[in-house]
């Protein structure tokens, strides 16, 4: 039998609400970490205010207005302005209230609920928080059961333990504590109203041995675990592993879809992969740039790779060279900090690296430094990361008509690696590059002509459906003719090649694009966010007499750096030009931003994507209907199936029980009985062979601990068999037909 509401709250009731309110309140605490929800106090007074209203039982018709009146005291409080007593101030704010209301209710019908606006989305969590402290009243005061509950905040406060920057080590303390307390007193309340059943003890008898025995146990026990030494982890972090198995992810050749940042091993190009927006570093700069972290020289047919020569650099002489210094160039300074949890062994620098300090590693304390004299790449030794550092670099400007009559004869020696090609590349695409420059006569234009060639025809950017070219199939042939779809590895890369096959030295760069200024700061540098999503690969072409000289093929980005069409004045170092030499042409489209969000991907772990393009937009290959999501979809629905049929008579008796609730009336009366029959035998209580009306009512009355089929049933007879009607069996009989059916419930 279930304990009435109405009955006198002792001290234990209000300590196990209390402790209640403790685990909404751990629910809460992490809100601000995880979201850009701010003022996070006022949502914990308001949820406390609705928590007091409920334990007082406080008559809905005033917890109601209360509740509505402290949730525009909450929205006041975050969003307005002024007293909230003021007619300036909380009028102002009620008036703003209600025409915000409706027009996000509008919304809602639209179902743009995106667009919903931030005091309203507040008002929705104040409204929570209301219902939330009624369900808690009710598991306390009503079941007396609080396992399933705590169970879910462990769940919930561990997973943001794990997938987020969270730390949640204390909370889960603080939960197992609260947990063992509240379990065990609600255990305790269930005994008292056992011992008052009998007559034994009042209600409100609590041993004091026994509270402080549980006191005691409870705190040693959590003290003991928290002290006590642990053993560091066993075995290597397995959601890594996991999260790419949900996602689809593999970590080498294959054919599954990566996530997007920047990898080392890019031997294998292809494939789509998932936006990552997560931070990678932040970066304090005068002029922003392209960040360049390497470079690489021999093509495979299906990716990069390179044989790097590293020199011992000291940290005063950390630099590389790009340009000659016919180029004009303007120094500046950045300074880099990593985003906790994230580190790098090389460098990632703007422009053309002149120098180098180190504030803070890992994994080290005095790093020594070696610079990869053909690509670029300057690291830490001995697996030290970098975490925060200052760079010096020159940011150059490069003259048009320098670039047009650079010399076709001055490569030298060292340059000929950057003309490498596979022996199997296919002829057209050589052919191509031929008929793209066959109108141009120096390498300047032929290199613009190639930039500019994805632009002026079909190619496609897209980051999803692209595939990985099988054995014998060559990378940019592939993107070349046959999908001419693909991200900015495709284009780069394709734009390497057929400079090469024109004998134009040149070579594929990765690094960053140069990210979101989040900040102005006072020394009148800027503040940049670089992201997983700001990984990108780029092309430098060599220029004799120049150095290297970047250019940027990929759709939707244009080109760092500045050309001019005349010779920088030498007086004010570089000239601030509007026109971009190398993509000036009217049909390139400028940088969008916000249609091409630096969602790049750098080739991470040699992973490609799987399936072939094609086959129309309901066609799905073997290795799509078997994936990770579908297999985990799959068991979820089979799982949701089997609950759902072992619970069917459950669902059934709650169903005719709320349908006759809301249709039930005197005429429906033999029907209703006759679906209590129905229900019965659903339930493994049939009817019997030979067994009369009266019979089986007095069995279920027995079985079921009530009277009530006993009383539908005379009610019954004396319709069926007496023709004997009053006009109101229904309302009569309903409490009796509720009865039996929640008795079958329970």
């Amino acid at each position: 039998m279930k304990p009435s509401v109405k009955e006198t709250h002792t001290f234990v009731h209000f300590l196990v609400y209390a402790l209640g309110f403790l685990l909404i309140w751990e629910w809460l605490k992490p809100i601000p970490v995880v979201t850009n929800t701010g003022e996070i106090h006022v949502f914990i007074l308001f949820a406390l205010f609705a928590f007091l209203l409920t334990f007082l039982r406080v008559p809905y018709y005033a917890t109601v207005p209360l509740l509505f009146l402290g949730s525009l005291y909450g929205l006041h409080t975050i969003f307005g302005e002024g007293s909230f007593l003021s007619r300036e101030g909380g009028g102002e704010s009620v008036r703003f209230f209600f025409s915000d209301a409706a027009h996000n209710l509008g919304l809602i019908l639209s179902w743009d609920l995106q667009a919903l606006t931030d005091p309203f989305r507040s008002f929705l969590f104040f409204l929570l928080l209301g219902l939330v402290a009624y369900l808690m009243y009710y598991w306390v005061f009503y079941i007396k059961k609080i396992f399933f509950f705590l169970f879910i905040t462990i769940v919930y406060i561990t997973l943001l333990d794990t997938f987020t920057p969270l730390d949640a080590s204390m909370a889960i303390v603080r939960i197992v504590v609260i947990g063992f307390f509240l379990v065990t007193m609600l255990h305790m309340l269930t005994v008292q109203a056992k011992e008052k059943e009998i007559g034994r003890r009042s209600a409100s008898y609590m041993s004091t041995a026994w509270l402080y025995t549980l006191v005691v146990m409870i705190l040693t026990a959590a003290s003991v675990g928290y002290a006590a030494p642990k053993f560091e982890p066993q075995w290597r972090d397995p959601v890594p592993a996991f999260e790419r198995w949900v996602t689809g992810e593999s970590g080498g050749s294959g054919s599954g879809v990566r996530r997007v940042g920047y990898g080392d091993n890019d031997e294998r190009l292809g494939g789509g992969f998932i936006q990552d927006d997560n931070p990678v570093f932040y970066a304090d700069v005068e002029q922003p740039g392209y960040w360049r972290g390497e470079s690489k020289d021999e093509y495979t047919g299906h990716g990069w790779v390179s044989s790097p020569q590293y020199e011992e650099t000291a940290l005063n002489e950390v630099s590389y060279s790009l340009y000659t210094s016919n180029v004009a160039t303007e120094s500046y300074t950045a300074s880099l900090e990593m985003e906790d949890g994230v580190g790098f062994s090389n460098l990632f620098y703007p422009g053309q690296l002149t120098g180098l300090s180190v504030n803070d590693v890992a994994n080290g304390d005095s790093p020594q430094f070696e610079t990869d004299s053909i690509g670029g790449q300057v690291r830490a030794g001995n697996d030290v990361l970098l975490l925060d550092y200052e760079l010096t670099y020159e940011y150059p400007s490069f003259t048009i008509n320098t670039l047009e009559e650079s010399p076709e004869d001055g490569d030298g020696a060292e340059i000929e690696r950057y003309l490498q090609l596979p022996d199997d590349l296919p002829d057209r695409v050589g052919e191509l590059a031929e008929e793209i420059t066959a109108e141009y006569d120096n390498r300047y234009d032929k290199a613009v002509a190639v930039e500019q060639y994805f632009n002026a025809n079909d190619f496609v950017y897209d980051t999803t459906d692209i595939p990985v070219p099988e054995e014998g199939e060559d990378y940019v042939d592939q993107f070349l003719f046959e999908t001419q779809r693909g991200y900015c590895d495709n284009f780069s890369t394709s734009m390497v090649v057929m400079l090469r096959a024109l004998d134009i030295p040149a070579r594929w760069v990765k690094g960053f694009t140069e990210g979101e200024s989040v900040d102005a700061l006072e020394d009148g540098r800027e503040r940049y966010e670089i992201t997983n999503g700001n990984a990108h690969s780029w092309v430098e072409v060599y220029f004799p007499e120049v150095g290297w000289v970047p250019f940027e093929p990929t759709q939707g980005f244009s080109n760092n750096v500045d050309f001019s069409e005349e010779t920088p004045d030498a007086d004010t170092g570089v000239e601030e030009e509007d026109e971009d030499g190398s993509t000036e042409e009217p049909d390139i489209p400028e940088r969008d931003d916000m249609l091409f969000p630096d969602d790049e991907d750098i080739d991470e772990g040699g992973a490609g994507a799987g399936g072939e393009t094609g086959g129309g937009p309901f066609s799905f290959t073997a290795e799509e209907w078997i994936s990770p999501k579908t297999v985990l979809i799959s068991l979820f629905v089979m799982v949701l199936v089997m609950v759902l049929y072992e619970k069917k008579h459950r669902l059934l008796n709650r169903y005719f029980l709320f349908h006759y609730k809301l249709t039930g009336n005197d005429q429906n009366f033999t029907t209703a009985y006759e679906r209590a029959l129905w229900l019965l035998d659903n339930e493994g209580i049939p009817l019997s062979e030979g067994e009369t009306l009266r019979e089986y009512a007095k069995r279920v009355d027995h079985i079921t601990g009530t009277m009530a089929m006993g009383r539908l049933t005379e009610r019954y007879e004396k319709i069926c068999y007496g023709g004997r009607t009053t006009g109101n069996e229904w309302a009569e009989e309903r409490r009796s037909w509720e009865e039996l059916v929640n008795a079958l419930k329970s």
